[in-house]
């Protein structure tokens, strides 16, 4: 019998790892006061239809001691073994149809035959499908008295809220690994194991929380009564401590040829590079929270940029045709300073990068890179002519102008007005720009006016609102919110340099073009529209 069987608790007090769920268990029982209906969720390997199993004893067993021990128990041996036909288990991943909750819902009302209860355990419950969860609603929310269902699943996402309202909810934890190691030192005596303390702390973090994982790990294991260190590594592929310290002193030194003849050394003496990766990881996890505790900032951040290359390596080894590939591509940006990401979209330089070349920001376009601060100047000057004061901007004054600031600088934002509509990609803003004209800005807005609605309406769709926003961000170093009115007196200025009043004409897009505006014309789609369902255009 495998491990993980023969060790299963037989009791509460045998339950590891999820003692708020015990003791609340154990206090409804005492108390007299057990649900109809429980839900149990959480990782697999965690103790959910053991716990599962433990409550239908409790419901049924005519001896229990406050501790929650059941020796001398009929119906808890016959539970053990399987063969009490009052307490049902079901697989919802292999009986998830809608007949099958059917065929419950219709045997539900029998009365027991054994025991004083029945008993529905529902493994993996989230696989049913909606049809079979509607048909469990109705009796799952009114039971009969003598029944009680005990609901568990990994994955508590795919439960729908009607079930989970109709449940009391205990959510399942990992178990820690020093309460593994523990646990698996004990069975490893029971065994006659003659195991290294060391070789079981491995095993219990390789488990990742999950008794049932270690104890088959264990198994796995175990050879000829005896689990050392160079075992526990050899089956798992775990390289070891020495591996990931010189690995890291190349990368910090810049190494790339060296810390690539590492990777290849242990690639070629047999370690699995997914489980390396797993261990590199880890180590550069304590790193990280070493310079977060001890207040190094710097090396804190150049731990991120270093996890966020291995994770992404990590995410793309099980689809790599070449092993090694995805690593190898981790270990160069690492040591030729390409910027990794960060929370937030900021970008942080990367280990031993001192002579990388500074970043582009993602928001230039490759083929066509932003003018500089000093062109924008010379610019603004030229736009504004002689007599015009330099702004901000033009000064070379990083200025950010937010929601709660209020400015008064329309004038200097009209002299580098031309430089913003420049900025502007798409033809249909930039000739909206052109017969619009900044009138007001205050408080962090700006406002256009223009001398008709129809102009105003093609501008102001989501899509280009945010393309004239970034260009005075770019052009002026102000993060404005774009507001609009209609002011049919208006003044533009002409082609000569002048002013004319007026009405302007009225923008449409050019041949091809593609309009945002959700009011834009179609003509070959609105004449076959005309055509088929016939009456006249009304503007």
């Amino acid at each position: 019998m495998s491990l993980y069987r023969k060790y299963r608790p037989k009791d509460f007090p045998g339950l590891i790892g999820q003692e708020h769920i015990k003791t609340t268990l154990l206090n409804a029982i005492r108390a007299g006061s057990i649900a109809h209906a429980y839900l149990f969720t959480g990782p697999r390997g965690t103790g959910k239809t053991t716990t599962a199993r433990l409550l239908a004893k409790a419901i049924n067993a005519e001896v229990m001691t406050d501790d929650g021990r059941f020796d001398g128990s009929e119906i808890a041996e016959e539970i053990d073994r399987g063969r009490l036909i009052d307490v049902i288990e079901i697989d919802a991943a292999s009986n998830r149809g809608i007949d099958e909750i059917r065929d419950l819902r219709e045997k539900i009302s029998y009365a027991p035959t054994r025991a004083k209860n029945k008993v529905y355990i529902i493994d993996e419950v989230h696989m049913l499908t909606k049809e079979a969860f509607n048909a469990l609603l109705k009796t799952l929310e009114e039971p009969p008295s003598f029944v009680f269902f005990i609901l568990a699943t990994t994955e508590i996402q795919k439960v729908p809220e009607t079930i989970i309202s109709r449940c009391q909810r205990f959510d399942f934890r990992r178990i820690t690994e020093a309460v593994l190691f523990e646990h698996l030192k004990q069975v490893a005596e029971l065994e006659g194991i003659k195991a290294e303390e060391e070789a079981l702390r491995i095993v219990a973090r390789q488990a990742r929380g999950g008794a049932r994982d270690a104890l088959t790990l264990l198994e796995q294991i175990t050879s000829e009564g005896r689990l050392d260190v160079s075992r526990v590594k050899e089956v798992l592929g775990i390289s070891n401590q020495l591996a990931c310290e010189n690995l890291f002193d190349q990368l910090a030194g810049g190494q790339v040829a060296t810390a690539m003849d590492q990777l290849q050394a242990i690639f070629q003496s047999g370690v699995d590079l997914v489980q390396f990766n797993r261990d590199f990881l880890d180590y550069l996890r304590q790193k990280m929270l070493e310079a977060v505790k001890s207040g190094d900032r710097e090396s804190a951040l150049r731990m991120i940029d270093l996890i966020a290359f291995f994770q992404d390596a990590y995410e793309k080894q099980k689809f790599s045709y070449i092993p090694e590939l995805p690593l190898e591509v981790a270990i160069a940006k690492s040591c030729l300073g390409t910027t990794a990401p960060s929370a937030g979209g900021a970008t942080h330089q990367a280990l031993g990068a001192s002579h990388a070349a500074p970043a582009v920001s993602a928001d230039v376009p490759a083929t066509a890179p932003a003018a500089t601060k000093n062109e924008s100047t010379a610019r603004a000057a030229a736009t504004a002519g002689p007599d015009s004061t330099p702004g901000p901007a033009a000064a070379g004054i990083d200025k950010l102008v937010t929601g709660t600031a209020t400015v008064n600088n329309l004038d200097e934002l009209l002299a580098q007005w031309n430089g913003v509509i420049e900025r502007v990609h798409t033809p249909l803003a930039k000739r909206c720009l052109m017969v619009g004209k900044p009138v007001e800005m205050s408080s962090g807005t700006l406002v256009l006016a223009f001398q008709n609605n129809f102009n105003k309406d093609k501008l102001f769709v989501p899509e280009l609102l945010a393309q004239v926003e970034k260009a005075i961000e770019e052009e002026c170093n102000l993060r404005l919110k774009l507001s609009g009115k209609v002011d049919p007196s208006l003044v533009l200025p002409n082609a000569n340099g002048g002013s004319t009043p007026g009405a302007a004409e009225e923008i449409k897009p050019e041949p091809g073009e593609t309009d945002a505006s959700p009011t834009a014309s179609q003509p070959d789609q609105l004449a076959s529209a005309l055509n088929v369902f016939g009456g006249e255009v009304v503007k």
